[in-house]
């Protein structure tokens, strides 16, 4: 079952950067893995097509785009965690109550950020918990399937970035995702829906290169974009909204652990009209 929620941090800057205020997807990336219990952190960094978790924080990737980054970054943000496998929750949720036993002998660190998590007798620790079941996930079908991609979206072809949103490769990502993690897995063939139905009702999107802390980037998308499909069947229009909504919790694309790839999702009947 996966969950997903929001971890509320303090930041401060114990001092002037050495080298740069930008936090980085794999600053993102170490302070989470900072969190978990040392055995279960150690176990994410062996070789696996996919991690069964994702961090993401819109808030981050705003910061990072803003052309003055000295106090630009608020000093209360939020970070998603999302889970796709439950069992990871409980020794997770463990080590964040040690870090308050030890009453802040432990420090972490956003890159040159200095974070406090919150106590038990401010704002909850968690905030907005989600929870998606895989054995009978909520599907409300309808012709249309919406989303916003919230921080950027990458996928890779060859040695190049691939920074469009095609339905092929946004669903068939998800649907490799969902057969990987979920004991459900979707017998039903989806490779017609795929290949020949879905196309693009609306877009609105645009590109950006986001940085990491090694020098390299990855490029990716950020904005809305609407599908439909061409005659497709109940069946077929049943698994894609399943799969839609396992999105919220699973992201698509690339780097979904280290801030990239975070969507949210929705079927609806007719494009909103925009402002």
């Amino acid at each position: 079952m996966p969950v997903k929620f929001s971890l509320p941090l303090k930041l401060s800057l114990p001092g002037e950067p050495k080298t740069s205020y930008l936090i980085t997807p794999d600053h993102l990336h170490a302070f989470f893995l900072s969190l978990l219990p040392q055995e279960l952190a150690e176990s994410f960094h062996k070789p696996a097509k996919y991690r069964p978790f994702c961090v993401w924080a819109p808030q981050i990737f705003k910061f990072n785009l803003s052309k003055e980054k000295k106090d630009t970054l608020p000093k209360e943000i939020s970070i998603t965690i999302s889970f796709l496998k439950d069992e990871i929750f409980p020794p997770f949720l463990s080590s964040l109550f040690n870090f308050f036993q030890k009453k802040g002998t432990e420090k972490l660190f956003l890159g040159a950020y200095r974070v406090k998590l919150y106590s038990n007798s401010e704002p909850p620790l968690l905030k907005h918990d989600e929870y998606l079941d895989y054995n009978n996930p909520e599907v409300r079908p309808k012709p249309l399937f919406s989303f916003r991609f919230l921080t950027p979206i990458s996928f890779k072809k060859g040695d190049v970035d691939y920074p469009l949103p095609d339905p092929k490769i946004v669903f068939k990502s998800l649907l490799n995702k969902w057969n990987y993690f979920s004991p459900i897995k979707i017998s039903y063939d989806l490779g017609p829906a795929l290949e020949e139905k879905l196309y693009i009702v609306h877009t609105s999107i645009k590109t950006y290169k986001i940085e990491l802390s090694l020098g390299s980037a990855i490029t990716g998308f950020v904005g809305k974009v609407i599908y439909g499909g061409k005659k497709l069947t109940e069946e077929e229009v049943k698994w894609l909204t399943i799969l839609g909504n396992f999105a919220n919790f699973a992201g698509i694309g690339r780097k979904t652990t280290m801030g990239l790839g975070m969507a949210k999702f929705e079927s609806i009947d007719e494009p909103q009209r925009e402002g």
